[in-house]
């Protein structure tokens, strides 16, 4: 078998301090999988693909380390402006809601959190046990809360490389029948705390625009059923509309398929990165995927994010992640425990990132 780099050995931790408690290339159109939109109303959007090549609160305290992923590295990013073991200090596993934790229990759109599917263990990783009280999310590097505050936690803005080591057993997705799978995602606060900020200018009141980023769901059933088992999916979403009647683009399942080695056993530690660079004035934006610090699939990409009308549209589509905060979810099914060993976050700071 062929062997990979064992992502599960420590970094050396020289020179390291706390993160900070207060702190296209190609495009393949076929419609389908899940979250899969009806975009025959954007008949032109297609033509264009070939184009498209195209602080609130506390800072994060940072920590500036020698191993830093040379993917990251290779854009300034090397600050670790996020770090923690899953420890009781650090994940708020009573639901108190109060400051200072890096991770919560997911309650955003009045998701109950289950407690008792956020099991620590003594090596510093946590087991998911699966919950579908929210949308394949358990545990948040934010939370809401009522009042002015609006959240609490922190979302990550102005770019940066986003990378989670985890294992879990893709039997167990099968077995279950997929109800929920495995997943490393994030989300716009400006969305799921309600922020007046999430309105879309020039439309009318209540017209969102927003990023939800993708960065790994075992999701791909059609795949996974014919016994391909080293495919998952990882993909942006510009979602707009009225919160009633939201839509994402693009809707082709073409553009979130990632496919890893053949041999991958998905039972054993891996690293699943994700790589945001905003887009400037002079270059474009682009996000990238990362399994085990190598590229897979597709770089997805975008010009500098400019107020123009419905629906997004390259080559601007995805260009709001650049205004967006994200906020970074964990979670699972049912009967499909996920073991998360290490989340790690590297900018070139944490000057644009929110924490309350």
């Amino acid at each position: 078998m062929k062997k990979h780099r064992d992502p599960s050995k420590p970094d050396p931790k020289r020179g390291e301090r706390d993160a900070g408690k207060t702190g296209l290339t190609s495009f393949s159109l076929f419609v389908g999988a899940r979250k899969c939109l009806n975009c025959s109303s954007f008949a032109g959007l297609t033509a264009f693909l070939g184009l498209l090549f195209l602080s609130a609160g506390f800072v994060h305290a940072e920590e500036a380390l020698p191993d830093v992923p040379p993917q990251a590295a290779a854009v300034g990013y090397k600050v670790r402006t996020f770090a923690a073991a899953f420890t009781a200090q650090e994940v708020d596993v009573a639901n108190t809601v109060r400051q200072g934790f890096k991770w919560y229990p997911y309650r955003f759109f009045g998701s109950v959190p289950k407690l008792d599917s956020l099991v620590l263990n003594q090596d510093g990783s946590i087991t998911l046990l699966g919950d579908v009280t929210g949308p394949n999310g358990e545990i948040a590097s934010a939370v809401d809360v009522r009042g002015p505050e609006k959240f609490r936690g922190t979302a990550f803005g102005g770019g940066g490389y986003f990378e989670a080591t985890f294992r879990f057993d893709p039997r167990d997705v099968v077995r279950t029948e997929f109800r929920g799978w495995p997943s490393w995602w994030g989300m716009a606060i400006e969305h799921m705390a309600k922020l007046d900020t999430r309105q879309w200018p020039g439309q009318p009141e209540g017209y969102e625009r927003f990023i939800e980023a993708d960065f790994f769901e075992y999701d791909l059933s059609d795949y996974v059923k014919s016994g391909r088992l080293n495919y998952y999916g990882g993909a942006l979403r510009d979602w707009f509309g009225r919160e009633e009647k939201l839509e994402p683009m693009p809707a082709w399942s073409r553009l979130f398929i990632r496919e890893v080695p053949a041999d991958t056993d998905f039972t054993q530690y891996h690293r699943y990165g994700f790589l945001w660079v905003p887009a400037t004035s002079a270059s474009v934006g682009y996000a990238e995927y990362y399994f085990d610090g190598r590229r897979i699939g597709a770089r997805l990409a975008w010009k500098k994010y400019v107020d123009e009308g419905p629906p997004p549209k390259p080559p601007r589509m995805f260009s709001i992640i650049d205004r967006n905060h994200l906020v970074l979810i964990l979670g699972t099914g049912p009967g499909q425990p996920m073991t998360v060993k290490s989340v790690s976050v590297w900018q070139a700071s944490g000057a644009e990132n929110w924490t309350r």
